[in-house]
């Protein structure tokens, strides 16, 4: 490969790794209760933020039998399994991941914004999401990202002395 060909190869490069991913490995972990161990639906859908946290349950339901040009990706997701879909990122805008319970409880669906993730690992339970991991991204730099704020402190508790003679299982 010519050194001029090396060059334009590795710029092309550097502007894709610039843009974010092409797509999204999503995860999903579903216990055999999730759902009260039916199927159910996974719709993943280009959604602005503002509009995405007035929706109701029943309009992102309707998208299932009716897609419009912002959903991606429909799955069916079994009980007792562990799924992975890779999905085909937006070039700009947010997604959205959404579980259509047959009684949702609690939070159904999850937001991702851009910068979009590699990867989002999702773990459901009976009839809402239980959790969602998505790593933490470098910044753009290349340097390390900031360490978290640390956790307010409370007041101090009190220390406590047992009574004489009592002692604690396990304690010498």
């Amino acid at each position: 490969m010519s050194a001029r060909m090396y060059r334009w190869t590795a710029l092309a490069a550097l502007l894709l790794s610039a843009c974010g991913p092409s797509s999204i490995n999503l995860s999903i972990k579903s216990p055999p209760g999730t759902n009260l161990g039916r199927p159910m639906y996974m719709l993943v859908r280009k959604v602005d933020p503002k509009q995405y946290a007035n929706e109701a349950y029943s309009e992102v339901a309707a998208k299932v039998g009716a897609p419009d040009n912002t959903v991606l990706q429909t799955s069916v997701i079994y009980p007792g399994t562990i799924q992975r879909f890779q999905v085909k990122a937006p070039k700009d805008g947010a997604l959205a991941v959404s579980f259509l319970f047959t009684a949702p409880d609690g939070n159904w669906q999850l937001l991702l914004t851009p910068p979009s993730p590699n990867a989002v690992d999702v773990e459901l339970t009976v009839s809402r999401i239980l959790s969602d991991s998505v790593p933490p991204a470098l910044p753009s730099d290349g340097q390390e990202a900031p360490a978290a704020p640390e956790a307010p402190k409370g007041p101090e508790l009190p220390k406590m002395e047992l009574p004489k003679g009592l002692k604690l299982p396990g304690a010498s």
